[in-house]
């Protein structure tokens, strides 16, 4: 069975409206997540999500929906044999180290897809 796809969600709470969530450190917490789902050929899917406070969750969208290249067409059994082998096929990627993969909104990303840095 192999991943075959990646569908990753921008969810976002307006609780700034009634100031919910909100402190000194952040006036304006409008609570949002990433959901993603992986897809196989088969009938399993995966899920994992990661948690920012509003404006840049794009950001984090955008993070895994690059990061995820490495994982789509690998074979399920390969990755469940080797549980490392996801957090360092993410993490290692050349053309993404430079980013900074295991800080900011790549660790995020990464979290998110792999569950682990």
């Amino acid at each position: 069975m192999q991943i075959t796809g990646l569908n990753t969600h921008d969810v976002r709470f307006a609780t700034t409206r009634n100031m919910h969530g909100s402190d000194a450190m952040n006036p304006d917490p409008d609570y949002s997540c990433t959901y993603n789902e992986l897809f196989t050929n088969g009938d399993q899917t995966g899920c994992g999500l990661t948690f920012t406070i509003g404006r840049g969750n794009e950001l984090c969208v955008a993070a895994i929906m690059a990061l995820a290249r490495v994982l789509i067409r690998r074979d399920l059994d390969e990755l469940e044999n080797d549980l490392g082998l996801a957090s360092r096929l993410i993490m290692a990627d050349s053309q993404h180290r430079w980013l900074g993969p295991e800080k900011g909104v790549m660790q995020l990303a990464a979290l998110a897809l792999c569950g682990r840095a």
